[in-house]
C-alpha cells in the first residue's frame, strides 16, 4: 500500500544531491551579487545604474588599461631602439591620470624649422593608433619647441611651428588611421613650457618635442568605443 513512498523518497534524495552539487561548484562573489542588485535596482527605478560600481567603489580598470598601452609602446620602443626619440610616462592631471608619449623632433622625427611628418614619424604614429582604436580614450597633441627664435613667411614664430606640428600628428592620427575626429585635440605652446631649461643643447633637444596625450577614461566608456570601432571595421 505504501511503496509509492520508496519512489517519493528516491526522488527528495535526488535532488537533495542536485542542490548540494549545484552549491558546491558555485562561487559566491560579493562585488557581482551587489552590482546585480544595483542593476535590477536601477532598473526597477528607471535609473541607469550599468556603469556604477556597487557600494561606491572606484574601479581600476583605467588604470590597468593606461599601464597596458604604455607596456605595449615600451615593447615596440624597446624593441625598435627607439628610446631616444620617443618616451612614455604616466602623469597626473588633477584627479585624472594620463598617458604622456613624447615625440622627439630634433632632426628625427621632424626637419629642422619644419613641421611635415616624416614617413618614420608615421610609422611611429600607426603604432600609437594602435593602442587607440580599440578604445575611446580622447587624445590631446601638443606641440612644443625650444627659444631658438624662427621667423619666415609659414613660420612667425615657435607658436605656429609648435602648432603645425600638433596639427599635422593630429590629422594624421584622423586622416589616415582613421581616428574619430571628435576624440582628438590639437595645441601649441611654442617655447613657453619646456621640460628643461634652454641652457645646453641637450636640454633644448629635449624641449623639441611633441606630446601625444592619452586622457583618463572609465571601463564603460572604452568598452563602448571598443564596440563602434569593431562595428565600423565590420562595415568597411
Amino acid at each position: 500500500m505504501m511503496r509509492w513512498l520508496l519512489t517519493y523518497a528516491d526522488m527528495i534524495t535526488l535532488l537533495l544531491a542536485l542542490f548540494i552539487i549545484l552549491f558546491s561548484i558555485s562561487t559566491i562573489n560579493k562585488v557581482k551579487l551587489q552590482r546585480l542588485v544595483r542593476d535590477l535596482g536601477g532598473g526597477f527605478n528607471s535609473q541607469d545604474a550599468i556603469n556604477n560600481p556597487p557600494n561606491g567603489m572606484t574601479t581600476s580598470a583605467t588604470k590597468d588599461d593606461l599601464q597596458a598601452m604604455q607596456a605595449q609602446l615600451q615593447s615596440y620602443i624597446s624593441s625598435n631602439n627607439l628610446q631616444n626619440k620617443v618616451q612614455t610616462k604616466i602623469t597626473r592631471d588633477g584627479k585624472k591620470r594620463e598617458l604622456v608619449i613624447t615625440l622627439l623632433s630634433d632632426k628625427q622625427l621632424f626637419e629642422s624649422g619644419k613641421a611635415d611628418l616624416k614617413p618614420f614619424t608615421k610609422t611611429i604614429l600607426d603604432q600609437v593608433y594602435k593602442q587607440l582604436k580599440s578604445r575611446a580614450n580622447e587624445v590631446r597633441v601638443e606641440g612644443n619647441t625650444d627659444n631658438v627664435p624662427i621667423s619666415n613667411y609659414q613660420f612667425p614664430s615657435n607658436w605656429e611651428l609648435s602648432a603645425a606640428r600638433a596639427t599635422g600628428v593630429a590629422r594624421y592620427f584622423v586622416e589616415d588611421d582613421g581616428l574619430a575626429a571628435r576624440r582628438i585635440s590639437a595645441l601649441g605652446y611654442g617655447e613657453y613650457r619646456p621640460k628643461f631649461p634652454n641652457d645646453t643643447d641637450a636640454h633644448r633637444a629635449q624641449n623639441r618635442r611633441v606630446d601625444v596625450v592619452i586622457l583618463d577614461t572609465d571601463a564603460a566608456t572604452n568598452a563602448q568605443g571598443a564596440a563602434e570601432a569593431a562595428a565600423l571595421a565590420g562595415g568597411n
